[in-house]
């Protein structure tokens, strides 16, 4: 009996070391003394096994981590740590990381979409950060009509690395969606008799031709009477829409170029929007200033003169 109880005192001891010994690995962190921290992707492919080598190769856990898949396996989410970029902390224990792969807690960029930016242009930043691959984002913005130019609302994002062309777009364009239900009702009768998608074709004309907030209303106007007295828009924006890199003066050839695009030539308002435009520009095409302007131009003083004539705006220009 008293060997039993021995034996039982010695297998309790053993068993509460061992106990310790895992609590230690699993809620102790590697380093609290010194913390530091480390970024680190984790490829797609990689399966538990491979996060975990790689994890003790960086020294973001411990060497022979053997208890890392038994936890992850124990769990029953061996299968569901997730790829990415991870900032990692020396002062995290194990269960912490754990938790943070398991949840895909990856690291987030700021990404800042400015107002007016072309679609090429969104998907060139987005590429230059490494949130999706350019001409998976082309591709999908040509293809695919719910993610055509002026509908991927301009605004500051934050995305992981390699979010994809599709995951980036649809987020863009369901904000948008948003933005547009909270300020505007779809259906509502628009001036001129303008359907929505063309309000945004105007919208993006007004975003590029503005030079601050102030202006919008005021240009709309010009552009709606323009509209109303069948004259052409003439809206240099149009035409810089067609080059390959945008001019601070057009030439005459500029201004000859046969396209639809080219509102010196053609009447109405071009096929499609020449950009992708703000808030304040989308209001501006539904809300226009009621005035009887026809023309504006940019003043030496670096503001929009507006006025009623071809006189007064060959007067006013610089």
């Amino acid at each position: 009996m008293i060997k039993f109880l021995k034996f039982l005192i010695f297998l309790i001891a053993v068993l509460f070391l061992l106990a310790l010994f895992v609590a230690v690995w699993i809620l102790v962190p590697l380093n609290t003394t010194e913390i530091t921290e480390k970024t680190l992707i984790i490829p797609y492919e990689y399966n538990s096994a491979r996060i975990r080598h790689l994890l003790e190769e960086e020294k973001i856990i411990r060497p022979g981590n053997i208890i890392f898949q038994l936890m992850t396996r124990t769990m029953k989410i061996d299968d569901r740590l997730q790829s990415g970029e991870y900032n990692f902390s020396s002062a995290e224990n194990l269960l912490q990381i754990i938790d943070k792969l398991e949840k895909g807690k990856v690291v987030l960029h700021r990404i800042t979409i400015p107002e007016g930016y072309q679609s090429k242009q969104i998907a060139g930043l987005l590429s230059d950060n490494e949130i999706a691959d350019y001409e998976q984002l082309m591709e999908l913005i040509l293809e695919d009509n719910e993610f055509r130019e002026g509908f991927l609302f301009p605004d500051t994002y934050t995305f992981p690395k390699n979010y994809g062309a599709y995951n980036v777009l649809k987020t863009m364009s369901d904000n948008f969606k948003n933005v547009i239900n909270n300020h505007i009702d779809v259906e509502m009768e628009f001036p001129f008799g303008l359907d929505f998608h063309k309000v945004i074709i105007l919208a993006s004309i007004i975003e590029k031709e503005a030079q601050g907030k102030e202006d919008k209303p005021k240009i709309a106007s010009v552009f709606y009477n323009r509209l109303k007295d069948r004259m052409m828009l003439q809206s240099c924006a149009t035409v810089q829409y067609l080059l390959e890199k945008p001019r601070e003066i057009l030439t005459h050839e500029d201004l000859q170029i046969d396209s639809p695009f080219n509102t010196y030539l053609y009447y109405g308002l071009p096929p499609a929007p020449i950009c992708n435009p703000g808030l304040d520009s989308i209001l501006a095409a539904v809300y226009p200033a009621q005035e009887d302007f026809l023309y504006f131009v940019l003043g030496a003083d670096g503001e929009h003169v507006f006025t009623r004539t071809y006189q007064e705006h060959l007067d006013n220009k610089p």
